[in-house]
């Protein structure tokens, strides 16, 4: 007689995890994922396009990344972990004979949230150095003056919906004509399981 073990199914173990995007995006559903215990769910890495959440097709080039750091019932909580625009995108922005000025700031927020945080300017055409170093400096305070006045919550929400590029767009203008100011990338500096989870 045959002594085999019948192994066990292990997909069949497995039961689905409803994942769902900070407050600050609204609570929404973004995934669903399989795991075998909530342990191996918690500090899994979700990585969406924003048009996902918003259903705006203007919002497809921005990528955001969020941390599981809390579950329970099956539905797996997250924390903002990063932004970044695609490549294609940035890349269709920089056109023959402009300017890419880009800065990178390692700044606190209100709440004292460490974040490296990527901005970038393009003039209408090629500029001295002298005005390239003048953008880059009113880039750095503003970014540095927006995240001394918002909790993370705040500065995160005003970075992805373009208002901190906005502030950026008009207080750099003065030194030269831009054609477009976006913040490219953030960055935090602490892992999101440090703060406190959504509840």
């Amino acid at each position: 007689m045959s002594s085999k073990v019948r192994k066990k199914d292990k997909w069949g173990l497995k039961k689905w995890y409803e994942v769902y995007s900070p407050a600050t995006f609204g609570l929404r559903k973004i995934a669903e994922i399989p795991s075998d215990s909530d342990e191996k769910v918690l500090g899994r890495t979700i990585e969406i396009s924003l048009y996902e959440i918003t259903q705006d097709y203007s919002q497809l080039p921005i990528k955001l990344k969020f941390q599981i750091t809390r579950v329970k019932d099956n539905k797996a909580y997250t924390q903002f972990k990063g932004y970044m625009l695609t490549r294609d995108y940035v890349k269709s922005l920089v056109r023959r004979g402009s300017t890419k000025i880009e800065g990178i700031f390692n700044i606190y927020t209100k709440d004292n949230i460490p974040l490296r945080v990527t901005a970038m300017t393009i003039a209408t055409h090629r500029i001295k150095t002298s005005q390239e170093k003048e953008i880059r400096k009113i880039m750095k305070k503003v970014v540095e003056g927006k995240a001394s006045q918002l909790n993370f919550d705040e500065f995160i929400q005003e970075a992805v919906l373009g208002k901190i590029a906005s502030e950026i767009y008009n207080a750099c203008r003065k030194i030269y004509p831009l054609r477009k100011a976006e913040i490219v990338k953030i960055k935090m500096l602490s892992s999101p399981l440090q703060l406190i989870p959504v509840t």
